[in-house]
């Protein structure tokens, strides 16, 4: 090989390593697996059919059928915009919307019909005018939520709705890992379609990536954006994706949303609080000898993070990850984590000791946590991930007890 050669070869090298670093810091990669950023949801669709359009904030597109189109919400207050370029009749379905928040039409005739947490809307969009419709609560200055993580998508889930609606809470936060089984996917979309309350959830790493196969889709088709905020009565809640390790920590939509929340020392926002939830958490309180690993974020994105979210004035960043259900600050974050989704330590001790995380919020003040019991009933005790610690500690007759009660 010619010395030219061996320089044009190199050459070739450089640019084309270039190109890639400049690619990857463009988009941002994710692991695992090795991927670039995944595309963010979809808020807007045309039908091709009736050839109308709509654009959603707080919600995002799922579907087209011949009847309409579907979409999700994934804040409290979620906003639709309708138009055309002539008249037409006009069908949305809008999911995961609280029983008692109000439509405004904006002067527009629509009809409503209301099924749980199901919205029907059927009207007319005329040429040159956007239909707009709006949901709000009714007071939204005072309400309660709740947050709980790494309940798996089935029985357990199930009961996490119920006991929240139980505890008097307008919404939940869930905090990641719906997927722990090859049913579970399917089975939490069941599962949130029939919820008593509106469930905004985090990303987990289980739902992102399963043995090693990306199955984060299935969870932005069905179960929301993996980056996403609302403001409700003053508090800002911030839902990030920490599923996977990130590179660059500031690249991609959580590093764009980031930079984007304003610091609450600004005279300009109304915001008073954030509510930061997520998956993993910035640290592991565990120490090191007895948690294995650390289940946490690595160094370097715990570290962007905490700086950001700190010179916005976050002051609280709720997590699951953990099975346990334990608060500490973290380098002035107050970190709540409550993944005692599956409820084990219930069966490891024989009495109701899981609990989850309540959120009161009041007008003019910052949001007030407390815990409360999970109380799951025995017979919700359904996941294998959960059969998994009771078989490593020998607990054969419980698991003989739930493998007959759960079929």
């Amino acid at each position: 090989m010619t010395g030219y050669v061996k320089r044009l070869f190199a050459f070739i090298i450089v640019i084309a390593l270039g190109a890639l670093v400049t690619l990857v810091y463009s988009k941002g990669m994710r692991f695992p697996p090795p991927q670039f950023e995944p595309r963010a949801v979809a808020t807007t669709s045309v039908h091709p059919s009736l050839d109308y359009r709509v654009s959603a904030t707080g919600a995002y597109y799922q579907q087209t059928d011949d009847r309409g189109m579907r979409f999700r919400a994934f804040t409290p207050h979620p906003e639709i915009a309708v138009a055309a370029e002539q008249t037409t009749e006009f069908y949305l379905r809008l999911e995961n919307v609280h029983p008692e928040a109000l439509l405004s039409a904006a002067d527009s005739e629509v009809t409503e019909q209301t099924e749980g947490l199901v919205r029907q809307v059927r009207g007319r969009t005329t040429q040159g005018k956007t239909v707009q419709l709006e949901w709000r609560l009714p007071n939204p200055d005072t309400y309660r939520f709740t947050a709980i993580g790494d309940t798996g998508g089935d029985t357990e889930l199930r009961w996490a709705l119920q006991r929240s609606a139980q505890l008097g809470a307008d919404f939940v936060l869930h905090l990641g890992d719906i997927n722990y089984s090859p049913e579970d996917f399917a089975q939490a979309v069941d599962t949130l379609n029939a919820s008593p309350l509106p469930v905004y959830v985090a990303i987990g790493n289980h739902d992102f990536h399963d043995a090693g196969r990306s199955v984060h889709e299935f969870f932005t088709r069905h179960i929301g954006p993996r980056n996403s905020t609302f403001t409700l009565g003053g508090v800002r809640f911030v839902n990030l994706d920490t599923a996977t390790f990130a590179f660059p920590s500031s690249m991609g939509a959580r590093g764009d949303l980031v930079r984007s929340l304003p610091p609450l020392t600004y005279t300009s926002t109304r915001t008073r609080d954030y509510v930061v939830f997520t998956h993993k958490p910035l640290s592991d309180p565990r120490a090191r000898e007895t948690a294995g690993y650390p289940h946490s974020l690595g160094w370097l994105e715990a570290r962007w993070l905490q700086r950001e979210l700190s010179r916005r004035g976050a002051r609280s960043l709720l997590a699951g990850h953990i099975h346990m259900a334990i608060e500490f600050e973290h380098q002035g974050i107050k970190t709540y984590i409550s993944g005692q989704g599956l409820a084990h330590a219930d069966l490891i001790v024989d009495r109701p000791v899981a609990r989850i995380l309540v959120g009161e919020v009041a007008p003019g003040q910052a949001v007030k946590f407390h815990w409360e019991t999970l109380d799951m009933p025995f017979t919700a005790h359904c996941s294998p991930r959960g059969w998994e610690v009771l078989e490593v500690l020998g607990k054969s007759d419980v698991l003989a007890q739930l493998r007959e009660s759960c079929g």
